[in-house]
């Protein structure tokens, strides 16, 4: 839920955490393990209220609460902006650092966007300083494929910016497919994070299209 983060009032609600606590104790009758996934993306969004929401959450029986971010240019992908985000969320509110994904590939986002190199380069620059439990792992989204961890890429140009990944399992729909996990897919670094010769051929594949 967003919303732990960015209404965190809501959480504090009487009737809320009674409905909370409800399911907490349901939970634990059952022997199943109840978490909740927030999502914050930088420190100064880690508001007293947020980090009193998530431990009324831990203290009424849930097991964890994880934060699944993205990572966004600018605003938490240098080592110490991440590592900031990361013993915020563990010291100020006991939420566990879980995943931060890759911004999509959505119009109007280039700007936010990393390429494949630069996250695997984060995601080396934070090791060592979390503990292991709390580390979190960087992931790419790929289309048709799903979550990634970024040193998953099966093969990378980096000079065209263009990585190719597979998959290890079938979805229903590919179960007769027998190259269902031998299929590279595509995505695609921002152009701007290319070298010239790279940048150059992008260009000429727009060129050559617009011919077309």
């Amino acid at each position: 839920s967003k919303g732990l983060m960015g209404l965190p009032q809501h959480f504090l609600q009487g009737k809320v955490l009674r409905s909370m606590e409800r399911l907490a104790t349901l939970a634990r009758k059952h022997d199943v393990d109840l978490a909740l996934h927030t999502h914050v993306n930088h420190a100064n969004q880690l508001t007293p209220l947020v980090a009193e929401a998530a431990q009324l959450l831990l203290h009424m029986g849930f097991r964890d609460v994880r934060n699944q971010g993205v990572l966004l240019r600018g605003v938490n992908t240098t080592s110490k902006d991440l590592l900031d985000l990361c013993f915020t969320l563990l010291d100020r509110a006991h939420i566990m650092p879980y995943y931060f994904y890759m911004c999509d590939m959505i119009p109007n986002s280039e700007h936010w966007r990393l390429a494949v190199w630069e996250a695997q380069n984060l995601q080396h620059d934070i090791m060592g300083y979390l503990p292991g439990y709390a580390t979190p792992r960087l992931l790419c989204d790929v289309p048709f494929v799903g979550k990634r961890w970024v040193h998953q890429v099966a093969r990378y140009d980096r000079e065209k910016g263009i990585s190719y990944w597979t998959k290890n399992y079938r979805t229903s729909i590919e179960l007769e497919n027998a190259e269902a996990l031998a299929t590279h897919y595509e995505y695609y670094d921002p152009i701007y994070t290319l070298p010239e010769a790279g940048q150059n051929w992008w260009r000429e594949q727009e060129a050559k299209a617009t011919v077309a």
